[in-house]
């Protein structure tokens, strides 16, 4: 008796145990109905609420999103032009005298005395993981992703001085053993030489020339990339293909639209390179790099292969409006010099002509030919973009593979941070293109958190058909109250969009990474723009891409390595709303449900109403949702995702524990009972009328999804089981010891 009374008790300690740590999944408390009646339907929602933005920071473009494997392919790191490359040689020099072409004037030279090799370690990891810990031994390992049986192109330019002998090229990464060689006997000028070349193992590694001759070489714009990536060998893709995985994660996505910001396209360090999207379109060879440095350990090229030309066709097959941002006429990294320079001639500090002069070397001035000339710049664009094939910029983009004019809806025009500076070119630009292309809306972006009123009032005094832009990257628990932000914002003809959202949560280890409560955080903000959708016209995450172990920020949907890509919280959540948007607010005006917070749209197209509900506490809450005036309700499903802990994420090499899961609901007149889970994101569709529910989104297929365990709960967990084995262990050996002593006095 003893024995049983002890396993009970035991037992009864760990399943207690248990229920504290992960909550039950089980509550007897109805919280009160929701209502939703047709007679309620409301404002009208934005058709591009959700979007996203690519942005060439922690190697999302180049090294990402890019296919090429090479890095600094051109040479082109002004600050270290062999950054990436390990060369042996008897000697060689980075030159510039006779280069490949205007805007790839250097290259690397090369001459050998018998053997050399050339070597190029591609776009490397940094840190370690889910820290800014520098990991010196990543740094210096090759990070290209060899897959077996793929197939990559080698391209390089060559030019022979008078080389003699033979080049080798290779897949250097262990168990690869083919190689690939050839000669440039014929290259007395600039040439390509291409090859195929197979892996035969799936491993990192790096590209390797190998020389085997005397004398002198050239060598410049090295490419490897793989043949079955997204693009390849097509003649619209003329110049370029994409990492297909991370493609197909943003078409998962289904962005309404992508804002495009990509290093010189936004971005500028002197006003020379203002506005040098030109620079960006036709053969890679000729498209002028740069070099970019976003913090002292992570530095990435801007080789432009992600051109304006691949932006809009990549906008294109995903069904997304682009969103080009152009700058605004002035110098992008002056900010806090202009401020103080500001402050300076407003104390008298600094005279007019002084201040007028500073300005000259940070903008572009209305009334110069510079300014002018940007302009045009500004209207080569839209030309390029919108243009038929008799026009000049027209005629570039067929030349360049693509026939017919892109339908570019939008532009951004960012540096709204420059103040009076902003709006004096603001002004001649918006004109501009108001009078050659007024069915393209302008944007007015900026990057500073929240917004300011004064930006806003001088938008609805001056442009009121514009959209401003308003930025939300808090640290966690801030962006809960923005929910409410909008609900008593004036509609005054001004629409506002929201350029950047996101949360660097606090729960948890979250470098590189996000989790269950940050996506919970994020769901809430957007229920609010939801129920403002007629005044917020569009919103996008901060940011899309990063490659983990060499990120610049700790917020993204996806982190990626050479290999693989890893969807976070966040990127579920935002897959969950921008595939189950509706055309109309419906009001619910029921009673507040306790630390839920919800919205309820209806497609009067599609004949279905959207129910959000996210539960951002840890209890599961019944509720009654009842339907009211909408016709012939049928097959309601819910897709849900939830955890027991906050801290709940997904890993790059562990199971996959946070995921959406879809299921069917029952309907019962017109009721559905619904139990909504602690920690939880919540999509409830309910078809009615003509739709049966067969044409509605379904999410993608995932891993199979194991339940999240913290480290310390885990801990936990397992003293509570050793301690029942051991418990057990003692009362079965004690019972026995006791057994044998009345056995033995028998």
């Amino acid at each position: 008796m003893k024995k049983v009374i002890a396993l009970i008790l035991a037992f009864v300690v760990i399943a207690s145990a248990f229920v504290c740590l992960t909550g039950s999944s089980i509550t007897e408390k109805i919280i009160p109905s929701l209502n939703i009646s047709a007679d309620n339907i409301a404002q009208s929602i934005s058709d591009d609420l959700y979007g996203l933005t690519l942005e060439n920071q922690g190697n999302a473009i180049d090294g990402g999103i890019v296919s090429n494997l090479v890095n600094n392919n051109s040479f082109e790191y002004s600050s270290n032009p062999v950054a990436s490359w390990d060369i042996s040689a008897e000697t060689y020099k980075v030159s510039f005298e006779d280069g490949l072409n205007e805007n790839n004037a250097s290259y690397l030279s090369v001459t050998v005395d018998e053997k050399g090799t050339v070597k190029n370690t591609g776009y490397k990891e940094v840190y370690n993981y889910k820290t800014y810990q520098v990991n010196s031994q990543k740094a210096e390992t090759p990070d290209m992703a060899f897959k077996r049986n793929e197939i990559y192109q080698f391209t390089a330019y060559f030019r022979n001085v008078d080389y003699t002998g033979t080049i080798t090229a290779s897949l250097s990464a262990e168990g690869n053993t083919e190689k690939y060689q050839f000669n440039i006997d014929h290259c007395s000028e600039w040439m390509p030489i291409t090859l195929e070349i197979k892996s035969d193992v799936t491993a990192d590694g790096a590209l390797q020339l190998d020389f085997e001759g005397t004398g002198t070489f050239h060598i410049d714009h090295v490419t490897l990339v793989p043949m079955s990536s997204y693009g390849f060998g097509n003649s619209t893709w003329k110049y370029v293909s994409l990492r297909t995985d991370l493609v197909r994660a943003i078409y998962n996505l289904s962005p309404a639209f992508i804002r495009f910001s990509a290093g010189e396209l936004d971005a500028s360090t002197n006003v020379e390179n203002i506005g040098s999207w030109k620079n960006t379109t036709g053969p890679l060879e000729t498209r002028k790099q740069s070099f970019t440095h976003y913090n002292k350990n992570v530095y990435s090229v801007n080789s432009n292969s992600m051109g304006m030309y691949e932006y809009l066709l990549l906008c294109e097959d995903i069904g997304a409006s682009a969103i080009p941002t152009i700058n605004c006429g002035i110098v992008t990294s002056a900010v806090e010099e202009y401020k103080e320079n500001k402050e300076k001639h407003e104390e008298g500090r600094m005279t007019d002509e002084e201040w007028q002069t500073y300005l000259d070397t940070i903008s572009y001035c209305p009334g110069t030919e510079g300014f002018d000339n940007y302009l045009q710049s500004v209207l080569d664009l839209l030309e390029y973009a919108c243009g038929d094939e008799t026009t000049v910029f027209g005629a570039k983009r067929v030349e360049d593979g693509h026939k017919n004019a892109f339908d570019l809806k939008y532009i951004a025009v960012a540096n709204c941070e420059y103040g009076d500076l902003f709006w004096r070119n603001f002004d001649e630009i918006y004109r501009l293109i108001q009078g050659r292309y007024p069915d393209v809306r302008i944007i007015i972006s900026t990057s500073s958190n929240g917004q300011s009123a004064e930006v806003v009032e001088k938008a609805k005094e001056q442009y009121r058909d514009v959209i401003v832009d308003e930025t939300y990257c808090v640290k966690g628990g801030k962006l809960f109250s923005k929910a409410v932000t909008y609900d008593e914002r004036a509609r005054s003809g001004l629409q506002i969009g929201v350029n950047a959202y996101s949360v660097d949560t606090v729960i948890g280890d979250t470098v590189t990474k996000n989790n269950i409560w940050s996506a919970i955080e994020n769901a809430s903000f957007l229920m609010g723009v939801e129920r403002n959708g007629d005044l917020v016209q569009m919103t996008s995450y901060e940011t899309t891409l990063e490659k983990i172990n060499a990120q610049t920020g700790d917020t993204s949907l996806i982190w990626f390595d050479s290999h693989r890509l890893l969807l976070t919280p966040d990127y579920y959540m935002q897959m969950l709303f921008s595939n189950n948007v509706g055309t109309h607010y419906v009001e619910v005006n029921d009673e507040e449900i306790d630390g839920v917070y919800r919205s309820v749209t209806v497609d009067t197209d599609e004949k279905v109403v959207y129910v959000k509900l996210v539960n951002t506490t840890k209890k599961p809450q019944r509720l009654n949702i009842n339907i009211e005036g909408f016709d012939n309700v049928k097959n309601p499903t819910a897709i849900v995702m939830s955890e027991n802990f906050k801290s709940a994420c997904n890993e790059m090499d562990e199971d996959l524990h946070v995921a959406p899961v879809e299921s069917e609901l029952t309907l019962q007149e017109n009721q559905i009972l619904y139990d909504l889970r602690g920690y939880s994101i919540n999509v409830i569709r309910i078809p009615y009328e003509t739709n049966d529910g067969s044409g509605l989104y379904s999410i993608p297929e995932t891993e199979l999804i194991v339940p999240y365990m913290p480290t310390d709960v885990g801990v936990i967990l397992s003293c509570l089981i050793i301690a029942f084995v051991l418990v057990t262990g003692a009362v079965i050996l004690l019972t026995r010891m006791k057994h044998h002593k009345k056995v033995k006095k028998k």
